[in-house]
């Protein structure tokens, strides 16, 4: 492996195929070299089916990873508790589209894949099955602690963040600047909230996504835009709630 290692991370995709696809080639141009998924690969969004197929691919070439979100699961347990009646819907209208391959290979997806360096999971490390959020700084130590590693890197809240560990061990909080890239030594703790492709609730359409470099110890956060109008017009052409539709174009 080079010693210029380029690792693309995208979170909750949530079946948006136009974010996914703008996303990639961005990476792609960017020389990534290795792609990872952490989790909520579909719900919400009206791609599901070309969504998983394209990351199956890249798995099977050997260039990717990728873990299990609660989206993913919802496909072959019930999650009618835990989710709002929008995502459920939604989570019932994908389990129309899929074939038997396609929820074997949601089923077959690890809750939290680790390198030496590095963990990747979807919610935390602290109990990934617990489905908990990472929204303040004692959330994010505890995932910190738990995965054992220099870098964390996790989906499921879907605004981007960083937190870091200062000289008193505690994790802090850092908002990131997209296209800004940010020195991260890994003789610190490092938690990383990439934000979500597929569904951003940060008042700005454009999809999120990071790219890591590991050997110079540099993470960029990005936002990418992508035809989201066309993307909400393919959610109400295949009758989902409005209330998705809409939340692509003002991200809210």
């Amino acid at each position: 492996m080079s010693n210029n290692h380029k690792i693309a991370l995208f979170a909750d995709i949530h079946s948006n195929l136009e974010a996914f696809e703008a996303c990639l080639e961005h990476a792609n141009e960017c020389g990534a070299d290795e792609y990872i998924f952490l989790g909520d690969l579909v719900g919400y969004n009206a791609d599901p089916v070309a969504i998983i197929e394209k990351i199956a691919e890249l798995i099977d070439k050997g260039k990717a990873k990728a873990v299990l979100g609660n989206h993913d699961q919802a496909i072959f347990m019930d999650h009618s508790k835990f989710m709002n009646s929008d995502a459920w819907q939604a989570i019932q209208w994908t389990r129309e589209q899929l074939n038997d391959d396609h929820v074997n290979f949601l089923k077959n997806l690890p809750l939290i894949h680790q390198t030496d360096e590095i963990s990747y999971v979807h919610a935390t490390a602290s109990n990934p099955q617990s489905w908990s959020y990472i929204q303040d700084s004692l959330a994010a130590w505890r995932c910190s602690e738990a995965a054992g590693t220099s870098y964390t890197f996790v989906g499921h809240v879907h605004e981007p963040a960083l937190y870091y560990q200062s000289s008193s061990g505690k994790l802090l909080h850092f908002k990131p600047l997209p296209g800004n890239p940010i020195p991260v030594s890994k003789h610190r703790k490092w938690v990383t909230i990439t934000g979500s492709l597929g569904q951003p609730r940060d008042g700005n359409p454009a999809a999120n996504y990071a790219l890591f470099e590991l050997d110079q110890e540099i993470i960029t956060f990005n936002r990418i835009d992508y035809d989201h109008h066309k993307a909400a017009a393919k959610v109400e052409q295949a009758g989902l709630p409005l209330k998705l539709a809409l939340r692509l174009l003002n991200a809210k």
